[in-house]
């Protein structure tokens, strides 16, 4: 019985310890913490963490990129829709094919060029000697021994300072060689006026500039009727219309046929009519009228407007002649 008792005893003391040891343990805070054993490693437990280590990390880095690029990437995408836009529309937008009516056509018409008639009718094509008397300019043709055209510039200030009334004497043109030279007899007691092509009523206003209308290089044979009442007519308006526009050019050009009529020892031609051409460039003006040199012409009822003609249909018509 002793010896039953002893171990038991024994084995209650050892519980007993054991117990309050464990005890112990679980009420004291400052005994260090039983170690956990380490736990085997399982392949699929490290991928999973792997894996989620990563997705944060792609999360933290997309964040980034989206907050640093955001703005350039709106630009970007926008300017290729932009793109997209423009290029759908210039695919799909369809061909009008429906010619344009004559309201929606845009015709651009050219400025017409403003003639200089003085260079026209007087050049060296024109003319066998150009005659240059201070106040006016002569065409002269030696076939012909009379001017083809004379050019002069009236000034609306001087046309009527002066009006001297005493007239000068024809004389003959001594620049003009002899064989080519028209002299005053030749015209006498033919019928025909010596008829000014730059008139003297527009250059009397001094002594010099009167003189210079009387060279026989100047005067051609005209019909008495349509020098004394036609002619005047379109001078006198000239005279008026520089007063006008202050200054005013002109040039007379003489129209021959191929075979013209002739008077006097000299063989002076005798023209089938005459032009006056009124123009102003910087004015944009111009007028025309075309007498014809014809005794059967009637100065009754004549108008200015009845000799008025298209200043286009002048042109050309004045070249140099050859001999007969």
């Amino acid at each position: 019985m002793k010896t039953f008792n002893l171990k038991t005893t024994i084995q209650i003391t050892v519980f007993l310890f054991l117990l309050n040891g464990c005890g112990s343990v679980e009420t004291t805070t400052t005994t260090t913490p039983p170690s956990i054993p380490p736990q085997e490693s399982h392949p699929a437990t490290e991928e999973r963490e792997m894996i989620e280590v990563n997705d944060i990390q792609l999360e933290q880095n997309s964040t980034i990129v989206t907050e640093e690029t955001n703005s350039t990437e709106i630009e970007v995408v926008e300017s290729e829709d932009t793109q997209l836009e423009q290029n759908s529309t210039v695919v799909t937008q369809p061909v009008d094919r429906t010619p344009p009516t004559v309201n929606e056509i845009e015709v651009v018409v050219p400025e017409e060029e403003e003639i200089d008639y003085t260079k026209q009718f007087i050049n060296e094509d024109n003319c066998h000697q150009i005659l240059d008397k201070e106040f006016l300019t002569i065409c002269y043709d030696y076939n012909l021994k009379v001017a083809k055209s004379v050019s002069y510039t009236l000034y609306g200030d001087l046309v009527n300072e002066l009006n001297i009334k005493e007239r000068p004497s024809f004389y003959v043109e001594r620049e003009i060689d002899v064989e080519y030279r028209a002299t005053t007899a030749d015209y006498t007691n033919t019928g025909y006026d010596r008829g000014h092509l730059a008139p003297d009523a527009s250059f009397d206003w001094s002594e010099e500039s009167l003189d210079s209308t009387y060279s026989l290089a100047n005067i051609i044979p005209q019909v008495p009727e349509v020098n004394r009442r036609s002619w005047v007519k379109v001078e006198n308006y000239a005279r008026a219309k520089a007063i006008e526009l202050f200054e005013l050019n002109i040039v007379n050009v003489v129209s021959y046929s191929s075979s013209p009529s002739q008077i006097g020892d000299n063989s002076i031609s005798i023209s089938d009519g005459y032009y006056k051409i009124l123009f102003n460039i910087d004015e944009e003006y111009e007028e025309c009228f075309y007498y014809a040199n014809d005794f059967n012409a009637s100065s009754e009822d004549d108008e200015l407007e009845h000799h008025k003609v298209d200043c286009t249909t002048i042109q050309g018509i004045s070249k140099m002649t050859d001999s007969f």
